[in-house]
């Protein structure tokens, strides 16, 4: 839990205890006849005495000094005062628990996470596409213990825990979380947060703190795709753009949708495939080569642009170009 989010919880419950006791002195005052001064007994209580009287009893002080003596008096410090004493004293007990117990405890796990963490990957927003996001790395093999996901909201980081993984509660744009979440040792960052400046910011960071990782980032606007890309991202999808073209596509294309969605879940039905070129494959076309027997070849990014499959018979393709392709998964060679 970081710094930025724990002053506002203070501040909050700070303002509930200050309610409390406003509501508890002003149910005195309005009885305070039937309290007594036992230090100045022939003296009438005053305003200042009744918000001390009722700041020492809530917060279970109590000197003693300042007694109720009514049974009206007796009444309200049984029913209203001790009720109010107890959530006080929740709230106290609880502020202690997060800011002792719980950072040391969250201290502690930071300690084991860094000491395990290495070739792990990390997924900054854990939103409806980031919840996606982590079960598929999950169906592509990687294990819970290999993923990290950081985001603001506590209740998406205990989501996250739910599955497994290691989750950070804090600001991906802030080096230090990144830091905790071993960012040196980790081969790819996916960023999918709410705001395109803010993937800017996480990519730049990202990328200062490792330039060798792999930063592939969501854009909210399809105009923004270039300045991600010049932030660093490897790889940019414009999610919204591309769920937007999918809808039109349904309106004509009513089962294609159904294709495209069975394609990109891994592990179910077809699915892509990347084939990166050796030096022995140099010179071949792609039905030349042994490894894409009975896949079904779409295009290559040959010397640093995309060629489709209309274009691939008769190209002679060179060591490091990689070759995109379907390929049916076993269940549904299967029948599946």
């Amino acid at each position: 839990m970081g710094h930025e989010s724990v002053v506002p919880d203070l501040v909050r419950r700070l303002m509930t205890v200050l309610v409390l006791v406003a509501l508890v002195t002003l149910v005195l005052w309005l009885d305070r006849a039937g309290l007594r001064d036992t230090a100045h007994p022939e003296r009438p209580l005053e305003l200042p005495d009744v918000v001390y009287f009722a700041v020492v009893t809530i917060t279970t002080v109590g000197y003693g000094d300042i007694v109720p003596v009514t049974p009206r008096a007796r009444l309200i410090s049984t029913f209203l005062v001790t009720p109010m004493r107890i959530v006080v004293l929740i709230l106290f007990i609880g502020t202690a628990y997060e800011l002792v117990f719980q950072r040391y405890r969250e201290a502690y796990r930071m300690r084991r996470l860094k000491g395990r963490l290495a070739n792990h990957i990390i997924v900054c927003g854990y939103g409806v596409k980031g919840h996606a996001t982590v079960e598929e790395l999950i169906c592509f093999g990687h294990s819970p213990d290999e993923i990290v996901v950081i985001d603001a909201s506590a209740d998406a980081a205990r989501d996250a825990a739910r599955l497994g993984v290691a989750a950070l509660r804090g600001d991906a744009t802030k080096e230090a979380t990144l830091e905790a979440a071993v960012i040196e040792k980790a081969t790819d960052i996916v960023v999918d947060v709410d705001r395109d400046d803010t993937t800017v910011l996480i990519c730049l960071t990202a990328k200062h703190l490792n330039p060798e990782i792999c930063v592939v980032a969501a854009a909210r606007e399809a105009e923004n795709v270039p300045l991600i890309y010049q932030s660093g991202a490897d790889v940019v999808v414009a999610a919204p753009v591309s769920g937007g073209r999918m809808l039109a596509i349904a309106t004509h294309l009513t089962h294609a949708p159904r294709f495209v969605d069975d394609i990109l879940s891994f592990g179910r039905g077809l699915g892509f495939g990347e084939y990166r070129l050796c030096q022995a494959d140099a010179g071949r076309t792609t039905s030349e080569i042994p490894e894409l027997s009975g896949k079904l070849v779409l295009g290559v990014y040959h010397e640093g642009r995309t060629v489709t499959y209309e274009r691939l018979p008769g190209l002679r393709l060179r060591e490091g170009d990689v070759v995109i392709y379907l390929e049916a998964k076993p269940e549904t060679a299967h029948g599946r």
